[in-house]
């Protein structure tokens, strides 16, 4: 989902900074517009975000991850008085977040986000059909590249060896489609 934020980010003029700790992925969110890339394993990212923006911190931090020590990053990337949307899908133990630091000194909003549809405040205007219909014109248009996303396509029968490759090599995947 990044690489496809990334994308839609560009298209609303933002300057994106894009985080990841996969080589291939940064590679190719590179290749769709991100500005910079950091590698989170390389990089303390909140720190090397607000030396590339003066010291201010991003206007907007997008977690995707679900993973708490991303958030907590992303808190510690905003600039003050700014949002982080959280569109990961987050289980168990929030171990790793603390919201007596930045977040609170710095008051950030935490803003919900969910992929599978939209605010409710917006929903009279951005249903399910306007969305779908909205990403395909982007991706017939050809400003969303969404196909190049796809590292991997399987027969619906080899559905096993699809998953294998996605639990032993995560590194050399991006996107998996199994064809019926």
């Amino acid at each position: 989902m990044g690489l496809a934020v990334t994308q839609l980010a560009r298209l609303n003029g933002a300057t994106v900074i894009a985080v990841d700790t996969m080589p291939r992925r940064l590679a190719l969110v590179q290749e769709l517009g991100a500005e910079y890339t950091l590698d989170a394993n390389a990089f303390d990212a909140a720190q090397a975000i607000k030396a590339l923006t003066n010291h201010r911190g991003a206007d907007v931090s997008i977690e995707i991850t679900g993973a708490y020590n991303a958030l907590q990053s992303a808190v510690r990337a905003a600039a003050y008085n700014s949002r982080v949307v959280v569109a990961g899908f987050f289980q168990g133990d929030g171990r790793g977040v603390f919201l007596g630091e930045e977040f609170h000194h710095n008051r950030i909003q935490i803003i919900a986000s969910q992929i599978s549809g939209s605010a409710p405040r917006l929903a009279y205007r951005w249903d399910r059909l306007r969305l779908n219909q909205t990403i395909m014109q982007l991706q017939a248009q050809g400003r969303l590249k969404l196909t190049c996303l796809i590292s991997h396509t399987f027969e619906a029968q080899q559905a096993a060896q699809a998953l294998r490759l996605l639990d032993e090599h995560t590194a050399d995947v991006v996107q998996v489609v199994l064809e019926f």
